[in-house]
């Protein structure tokens, strides 16, 4: 087989003689080749009309498949905009005229239903789809190889054939030429694009010059798509096997009708994008692990697909409408990526990137003040569209210490639920730097005035004005808030005091679902007028629900989901708060006092009334409006669970060692049998009673979506509750019969754990050795089951160390019962 090396070279022989030859007959005429006449005496059977019989030649080998060349590239019928090349004064010797459907052949069937509009050769521009950003080419490319983004140095090929005629005076057809090229890469098993040649080309010079930006005054029309990378074997479209007598090179380069939607592309990495971060990485290389390698760019979307669906739903502090990769520094970027990894199960490049983003912030917060505003922010200003509407938060100071929030936030995000103690370790200094700067930059919201669309000055401008406004600062507030509640399920997690209290929070809730989700500004609008009054203050929201005697109540406006969740974490730290300062001292099994019990469950119900009462809130997990409300119905039972079983101290889940987790939980103290324990047991039945419902391997294995780390957490503490209240049942039931109450807790109980054990598949202990009626035997059931679900947990591997902990306290107890 030839070397490729000598095809290329041959190939340049060829395209510069034509060159050459080209010029020589430009010379000779001195005058255009082909004078515009608008006339077209050359019909095909089709209906479409041409100037030149190579054109319709050309018409019939692509549409109707009358040779074996492949089809030509879509492309746009727009006037040039201001980013498009224009083509040299002499090329006008090559003008003629080309209707839509010679443009585009691939679209026939569209472009029969609209008027053929004729357009100049020098005209017409191709629109590369290359994620948000679309460059703009000549339009003598009309074959799918010219129109490959990743050509040599911005297609050295493409320059040879700039402006060439498909058939030349000594007819040689240019396009046939690079045809077969194409199709001798794609025999050997290479598209143009991954070809040894064109892969690794760096191209930042040329991004300005091509106008690979987002938002241009004459953006090009969907029907110019556009192709997701053309030649790529990663196409976003089904291919098409080609026939017997038609060129393969187009298998590789595939229009995809649906890609033109912003909304399906919005998270896509392009590789300009991708070499930019390269770039970042480059120039900063004495900060980072020398053997660090940026992900590829279908890897970068994956991973930040990944966070958007899983994390980001569970708490959304970033507006995803208005959402660019480019707006956020790359610290934010690889934090997200890092999250978005684990949720791919890729735990090496989540372990990479997490480090990459960790040494990126801390050479931020490292520099002195003065210098966080320069350019080392690492923004990727070079690919910043340069219209209004698309300006980036990052301009000055909150904004910049708003991306270190977010870059801390995911970074911790990641680290907490880390298997590696000494990743755990690094999530308590992250909580530290996150506390520090939150309240650096201020925990209360600032009187905002309205806005000049809540005045009646509501043209299209002052509108998206208003809108991008308002996303900035909603975006703050959540991101704040958000910030303030993963602090305290760190918190939680590892009884931690609350390094971040309740008092300092003087933000308002966040804003409904629909204004958020608001899609664009009219949108925004309308959902803003549909809400009566702005929502509460988050200390004035928690005051109500501690202080109100009267019940029910509930709070008003009610709060949306990310609201009645961030508000139960103020109520389960009052717990903690007050539990410390009620504790004797060397003592960690003192009860909550009675008055404050009284109070902290009259909270809960006002909470749970208003939960009940929000029209986003559901048990499915399917919820269309997300997984909050889910999430905060797990949080529920941990509060309940909280006030009667202080099980903080006796997890030791930072340890990371499952015998270390048994022991502590065997020193746990027991609970009494009373009325008020009721509500703490009801939810923990219920909690038991999700996976069961759902399928406990199905919820572990495959139901990210829904089911976070939070649920784990409070199915932990609620385990233990319930499977202590079955032993105590167990040992007084013969002295003290059970009230109704607890009958039908029991009775609850034994159903699920009958129609766990008809299905689950356990290790050890088969079904018929269990005596349902037996409550001992209940409560070793119980722990069996959690654990179960814990160990086949396949998202975070936090939760299996909690699944073989809980299993290793459970053969305890069994060994003890023995």
């Amino acid at each position: 087989m030839v070397p490729l090396e000598v095809v290329m070279r041959d190939f340049a022989h060829i395209a510069g003689a034509l060159s050459n030859e080209r010029s020589i007959w430009r010379g000779m005429c001195g005058r255009s080749i082909d004078i515009d006449t608008k006339e077209k005496p050359f019909p095909c059977e089709c209906g479409a009309a041409f100037g030149r019989r190579d054109l319709l030649t050309r018409h019939r080998r692509v549409n109707h498949h009358e040779d074996s060349n492949g089809a030509l590239n879509a492309t746009s019928t727009q006037p040039e905009s201001a980013g498009a090349l224009q083509s040299e004064p002499g090329d006008d010797v090559d003008s003629t005229d080309i209707t839509a459907a010679e443009v585009n052949p691939d679209e026939g069937p569209w472009f029969e239903q609209q008027p053929q509009t004729n357009t100049s050769y020098h005209q017409p521009t191709i629109a590369l789809n290359d994620g948000h950003h679309q460059g703009l080419l000549p339009t003598g490319q009309h074959d799918p190889v010219l129109l490959s983004p990743r050509m040599p140095d911005n297609g050295d090929l493409m320059q040879m054939g700039e402006g060439l005629p498909s058939l030349t005076p000594s007819g040689v057809d240019v396009d046939m030429h690079f045809r077969d090229f194409a199709s001798f890469l794609d025999g050997v098993g290479l598209c143009v694009e991954w070809s040894p040649i064109f892969n690794n080309v760096e191209r930042p010079e040329d991004f300005g010059n091509l106008g690979l930006t987002e938002g241009t005054d004459q953006p090009a029309p969907a029907e110019a798509d556009v192709r997701a990378r053309a030649g790529s074997p990663f196409s976003t479209w089904l291919p098409s096997a080609p026939t017997k007598d038609r060129n393969s090179s187009n298998v590789c380069d595939l229009a995809n009708p649906r890609v033109a939607d912003p909304e399906i592309r919005r998270f896509d990495v392009t590789e300009e994008q991708r070499v930019k971060l390269d770039q970042i990485m480059r120039s900063s290389s004495h900060i980072l692990d020398p053997t660090f390698r940026l992900p590829s760019r279908h890897a970068l979307t994956r991973y930040i697909k990944s966070f958007f669906g899983g994390f980001h739903l569970h708490m959304p502090f970033i507006h995803v409408p208005t959402w660019h990769l480019y707006d956020h520094p790359v610290e934010v970027i690889f934090g997200i990526a890092a999250i978005g990894a684990q949720y791919c199960f890729e735990k090496r490049a989540a372990e990479q990137l997490f480090f990459a983003g960790k040494a990126f912030v801390m050479d931020r917060l490292a520099r002195p003040p003065e210098t966080l505003a320069s350019p080392s922010l690492l923004v990727m200003d070079s690919m910043t569209p340069a219209i209004d509407q698309h300006q980036t938060t990052t301009q000055n100071t909150e904004g910049e210490s708003i991306e270190t929030i977010r870059a801390l936030l995911t970074l911790m995000g990641y680290a907490t639920w880390d298997p590696q103690p000494s990743t755990v370790r690094q999530s308590f200094a992250l909580q530290e730097l996150l506390t520090q700067i939150l309240r650096n930059e201020g925990l209360e919201d600032v009187k905002e005035s309205l806005l000049p669309s809540e005045l009646g000055q509501n043209s299209g401008h002052l509108l998206e004005q208003d809108w991008r406004s308002w996303v900035e600062k909603e975006s703050t507030r959540r991101t704040k808030l958000v910030a303030f509640s993963f602090i305290h399920t760190h918190s939680i997690a590892y009884d931690v005091y609350p390094p971040l209290r309740s008092n300092e929070i003087g933000l308002r809730l966040p804003c409904s679902t629909l204004e958020w989700n608001a899609p664009n500004a009219l949108s925004w609008h309308a959902a803003r007028k549909a809400t009566p009054k702005p929502q509460l203050f988050f200390k004035e929201a928690l005051s109500f629900l501690l202080d109100h005697k009267h019940e029910p109540a509930r709070l008003d406006p009610i709060p949306t989901p990310l609201g009645n969740y961030v508000l139960l974490h103020g109520l389960i730290q009052r717990i903690h708060i007050v539990r410390d300062l009620s504790l004797p001292i060397m003592s960690d099994m003192a009860a909550l006092p009675p008055e404050e019990v009284e109070k902290l469950e009259r909270g809960l119900r006002c909470w749970t009334s208003g939960w009940q009462q929000a029209p986003e809130s559901s048990l499915d997990p399917n919820n269309e409006n997300g997984p909050i409300p889910f999430t905060s119905s797990s949080l529920l039972a941990l509060a309940y669970a909280r006030i009667y079983l202080n099980l903080g101290p006796y997890r030791q889940l930072q340890t990371r060692e499952p015998q270390r987790i048994a022991r502590a939980l065997t020193r746990c103290p027991e609970i009494e049998r009373s009325e008020g324990v009721i509500a703490a047991l009801l939810y923990a039945t219920h909690m038991l009673g999700i996976p069961v419902k759902l399928g406990v391997d199905r919820v572990a294995k495959s139901q990210a979506f829904f089911w976070s780390v939070r649920h784990s957490l409070a199915s932990l503490d609620c385990a233990i509750l319930l499977s202590k209240w079955l032993t105590i049942v167990a040992s007084t039931s013969a002295t003290s019969p059970l009230t109704d109450s607890e009958e039908r807790i029991l009775y609850w109980v034994k159903c699920i754990v009958e129609e766990a054990y008809a299905v689950v598949d356990f290790d050890d202990t088969p079904a018929e050795d269990i005596d349902f009626q037996n409550s001992a035997d209940l409560a070793l059931a119980v722990l069996r089951i959690w654990a179960h679900f814990f160990k086949s947990n396949s998202q975070w591997p936090f939760i299996n160390i909690i699944g073989h902990g809980l299993e290793a306290y459970r053969n305890t107890l069994v060994h003890a019962k023995v």
